[in-house]
């Protein structure tokens, strides 16, 4: 039990600061790019990543794909397709503080379908975990100092709520493939499903890309929303929904905010404050309560 433990926080703690890269790299390409191009492009490369690996293991993908295309072009439309075009241009409009604090919301959504689907029955521990990370996520934002607001950061905020909406949708869906089809071959087939499905809207946006315009940094937030993000931060997600119901996988992800703020000291050199401190220690008291 101890050793499952450390696994599933060993791999959702790598999850968590590749996710965190997602939201100040992603911001860089979904400022220079259109939403549609970015969303494309990005699964595009996921979609080669993963035919790859698939390839590289031997792992059959067309048999399972032929009988279950219903179920794995669902999680797909819910994953790809709306996930996707509502957080990259949501994303576009408001600031990556926003969308992580929204994102934050993941586990209540999670929760509440898998109490409606029966796939869990959430006591008051569990509960309590989740509205002290929340809080400590609340905290932690509330004290950053962030820019002026765009001028459309509410209709960005809303993009961004659809898309926690959506993923929590995925989440819960996706668990009874995973634990039936294995984390590489369901989350393969997903991104697979969902690509055949945006592939003909997210076409409508390269005529929009500008290549001379985009800056290397938005080129670089690209590649990594396309590998690290869609390819290895996907497949850690999967693995951790084999290992743990989606309530619990879902309310570790609160620890996303405080890998940005992280990342941001180490790179960026953004002061460590007391604000980070404390909703630090909240979300780790939560996220610990949480998985007993």
């Amino acid at each position: 039990m101890a050793r499952s433990n450390l696994r599933f926080a060993a791999v959702m703690g790598l999850h968590t600061f590749i996710s965190a890269g997602t939201f100040l790299l992603g911001k860089a390409a979904a400022d220079a790019m259109p939403t549609l191009a970015l969303g494309f492009l990005r699964f595009l490369i996921a979609g080669a990543g993963f035919l790859v690996l698939a390839r590289i293991r031997g792992l059959e993908l067309w048999p399972l794909a032929r009988t279950e295309w219903r179920a794995y072009l669902w999680v797909g439309f819910l994953g790809v397709a709306v996930n996707q075009v509502a957080f990259l241009g949501g994303l576009a409009f408001t600031l990556p503080s926003h969308a992580a604090l929204l994102y934050a919301l993941t586990p209540t959504f999670v929760l509440l379908l898998a109490w409606a689907r029966g796939q869990e029955r959430p006591g008051p521990r569990k509960l309590l975990g989740l509205v002290l990370a929340f809080s400590g996520v609340v905290v932690l934002l509330a004290g950053r100092k962030g820019a002026a607001l765009p001028p459309r950061w509410i209709l960005g905020d809303l993009m961004i709520l659809v898309a926690v909406v959506a993923w929590a949708g995925y989440t819960v869906a996706s668990r009874p493939l995973v634990m039936r089809d294995g984390a590489q071959r369901a989350t393969t087939l997903s991104i697979l499903f969902g690509l055949a499905i945006f592939a003909p809207l997210g076409m409508l946006g390269l005529p929009h890309l500008h290549l001379a315009a985009v800056p290397p940094l938005a080129w670089v937030g690209l590649v990594y929303l396309g590998l690290a993000t869609s390819v290895v931060s996907y497949l850690l997600w999967f693995h951790a929904l084999a290992m743990k119901e989606p309530s619990r996988v879902a309310i570790a992800t609160n620890g996303q905010p405080v890998a940005t703020a992280l990342l941001g000291w180490i790179f960026f050199t953004q002061p460590i404050t007391l604000p980070f401190v404390a909703g630090a220690v909240l979300v780790g008291a939560g996220v610990a309560l949480a998985q007993w």
